[in-house]
């Protein structure tokens, strides 16, 4: 994991590697490892599966805890119980593998049939990252072509955008996951870039493309990581083949019910 997501893209005070289990390498090597499961989020659902799988190994993309917890009560309390009681070591691939060459991003521009051209890089936590991507998008591609063709791609029903439909798409940003602050927009807009894809928004950044005139484009979070994670799994199987590896699907904890034809 260490290869394929290197420390160097871990930005400062981001939960990274050994979550919860044995950290000192030494004692590491004495630990046998059979069966591991890769996921987006840790949740019970995840757990439970992973006890079915007899894994002792949880790969996630995302920690549980986002700060440091003084005291564990309610579902982190319950979720440290399922995994002490299943013997599951824990460990995260967060930032460092949505940035690093081949990662969450550049699966995500795959699995989307775009050209990466070069990294879009961020300010955050106190260095700047080539967090996103800048991709070509097919000639003569309006907004309302694009999200149409993303929503294929992606098999979502719904999309949120900003912009005028018939404007047109030519040259994009996409950062998976909930990748955009109203500074990355900003920044997204002074380098010249029309539109923005992630998996995210909000009123705030919606009023702000709409003052910039940079379309937005924000697809369901999830559905922007699942690739990514579960190329990661198909990965790690071909490097560790005496290991057996499973990609937990996740469940969407919200739907969208469309109410107009």
């Amino acid at each position: 994991m260490r290869k394929l997501a290197p420390a160097m893209y871990v930005p400062e005070n981001d939960i990274d590697g050994v979550f919860l289990g044995v950290s000192d390498e030494a004692k590491q090597k004495r630990i046998r490892v059979s069966a591991v499961d890769v996921c987006v989020d840790i949740t019970l659902p995840v757990i439970v599966r992973a006890g079915e799988h007899k894994a002792s190994l949880l790969i996630a993309h995302r920690s549980p805890f986002v700060s440091i917890i003084r005291s564990f009560t309610g579902l982190p309390q319950l979720l440290l119980e399922h995994l002490l009681k299943r013997k599951i070591t824990v460990y995260i691939a967060h930032y460092n593998w949505a940035m690093v060459e081949g990662g969450m991003n550049d699966v995500l521009a795959y699995t989307l049939g775009f050209k990466v051209n070069d990294v879009f890089r961020v300010p955050l936590l106190g260095g700047n990252y080539p967090l996103g991507r800048t991709c070509s998008v097919p000639e003569e591609t309006n907004l309302k072509t694009f999200i149409q063709y993303v929503s294929k791609r992606l098999k979502v029903p719904s999309i949120d955008y900003v912009g005028n439909l018939d404007d047109e798409v030519e040259r994009l940003v996409i950062v998976s996951g909930k990748g955009i602050t109203p500074e990355w927009l900003h920044l997204a807009w002074v380098q010249g870039y029309d539109t923005y894809l992630t998996g995210h928004i909000t009123h705030e950044l919606a009023t702000q493309a709409s003052q910039l005139k940079i379309k937005l484009v924000a697809v369901p979070q999830l559905t922007t990581e699942i690739p990514g994670m579960s190329r990661l799994t198909q990965i790690l199987q071909v490097e560790c083949p005496q290991v057996t590896f499973n990609f937990i699907e996740p469940t969407f904890s919200y739907s969208t019910l469309l109410t107009q034809p």
